[in-house]
């Protein structure tokens, strides 16, 4: 029966998979400034090999002297959100152009920046850590080297901060996770969530084996100490995922990583991640410049 099930719902899967293979799928790049001053806001869209269709990123970028090189902080949206909720509900501009730090925020979807399992163009992991990393730093005048890179998400991009940062720690110094979404590997399945369930299923599988290769406690375990690496965590203490948080923070501690852990009132918003994100900011651009 249990073979029956996994077969029926990977047809369900090819099906929804399929009917989304029919969007955009023109390979120009595009650049168009979406905001002028200091700093710049500049929309860019260019083909991703990983993805087969265009990838869409927001750039914030501090003026600069002819020559002179920023910081860059890859900042990751949360579920059922992207960009334009990051510009429009937080000070992140505003602070980019403080610090001296260039923000780069892609629009992933409904993704948690993950190579799904079941999904054409749907290999999200390696969008961001390559193709992503390639063109905005071959476009905008960002320092190389893994030094000056750091990464951060609010909820699903909160834990896709901490798993690209684990998997990938030749790329990240810096990492800041907010409200992360650090248990979405080992959520039970809930009816009445039965939606958002299904999209989950698509991206990191039925099974146990093939969720664990995703999930930030076992990377931890099996990789050791993040050595090298900065780290913040911090969420609202009436936020559902407060618990998981403080225990990730926890084990980063544990191996002698260095982390800072903190919570704020509040829960699951915008107005919690703001009360924190001017320090996140600021503790990001000390460490990267």
């Amino acid at each position: 029966m249990r073979n029956w099930l996994s077969v029926f719902l990977l047809f369900i899967a090819f099906l929804f998979i399929a009917a989304g293979c029919s969007g955009h799928r023109s390979q120009d790049a595009e650049q168009r400034q979406f905001a002028q001053g200091n700093p710049t806001v500049t929309e860019v869209r260019f083909a991703s090999a990983s993805l087969g269709q265009l990838l869409c990123y927001r750039a914030i970028v501090p003026s600069t002297q002819p020559g002179e090189r920023l910081p860059v902080l890859y900042f990751l949206h949360g579920a059922n959100s992207g960009p334009d909720e990051v510009l429009q509900s937080s000070q992140i501009v505003q602070l980019a152009a403080t610090e001296r730090l260039i923000v780069i925020l892609p629009d992933a979807g409904f993704s948690y920046y993950t190579n799904a399992q079941y999904g054409f163009h749907s290999r999200w992991e390696d969008a961001i850590t390559t193709d992503l990393r390639a063109d905005a730093e071959a476009r905008f005048p960002i320092l190389g080297g893994r030094e000056h890179r750091g990464i951060a998400g609010i909820s699903m991009g909160g834990y896709g901060a901490a798993k690209l940062a684990l998997k990938h720690r030749e790329l990240y110094a810096w990492v800041g996770v907010l409200s992360g979404a650090l248990d979405i590997t080992v959520r039970p399945m809930r009816l009445r969530r039965l939606d958002q369930c299904w999209r989950i299923c698509k991206i990191f599988g039925l099974r146990r084996s093939t969720r664990m290769p995703e999930d930030v406690f076992v990377l931890l375990a099996h990789q050791g100490n993040p050595s090298g690496q900065r780290w913040m965590i911090a969420c609202g203490r009436k936020d559902p995922l407060f618990g998981v948080n403080r225990r990730f923070a926890g084990e980063l501690k544990k191996r002698g990583t260095s982390v800072s852990w903190s919570s704020a009132e509040g829960g699951h918003d915008w107005g919690s991640w703001n009360s924190l994100l001017q320090s996140y900011l600021q503790d990001a651009a000390g460490h990267l410049h």
